[in-house]
């Protein structure tokens, strides 16, 4: 009976990372839908699209992973505020090295050392870097003991 609960919550855990990843490009798809118009090519929409797609992880991370923590996981300390600082933490840190990469280039328009450099080279894989930290920082409150956890009787 212990390996079969084991299993299942290791596919719970699964399940709900899989999720997480689906509702954050959901979100980032729906605000590229909102904010169509933005001018990467300026420093100020390029900008506007590194926060949409911080706010698009962190949003999505943290929404599924509550419903989830709430509804299907039960027993699992919730944790939100440290869950979701800690979404914020990941997410941001490799946005702030793309960050770094993008002010030390000149912008330009499509076909510039910038559009090539930091929009089709970095700008992807950091991205990607960026939901993978999201979702471990959700995650990582959970390895610590807090005091606001009930102690378990033995």
């Amino acid at each position: 009976m212990g390996v079969f609960r084991f299993i299942q919550h290791l596919f719970a855990w699964l399940l709900t990372i899989v999720f997480q990843i689906v509702g954050a490009y959901l979100l980032i798809f729906v605000f590229s839908v909102i904010f169509a118009g933005v001018d990467t090519t300026s420093r100020s929409g390029w900008l506007l699209l590194l926060f949409m797609i911080w706010l698009g992880y962190v949003m999505g991370v943290n929404l599924i992973g509550q419903v989830a923590l709430r509804r299907v996981r039960q027993g699992v300390p919730v944790l939100s505020a440290q869950r979701m600082i800690g979404s914020m933490v990941g997410a941001s840190l490799p946005l702030l090295i793309l960050l770094v990469i993008g002010f030390s280039v000149p912008v330009g328009d499509a076909g510039s050392r910038f559009y090539d450099l930091v929009t089709n080279t970095w700008q992807p894989i950091l991205a990607q870097a960026s939901l993978f930290a999201a979702v471990v920082g959700y995650y990582l409150p959970s390895l610590f003991k807090t005091k606001s956890e009930p102690q378990a009787e033995t």
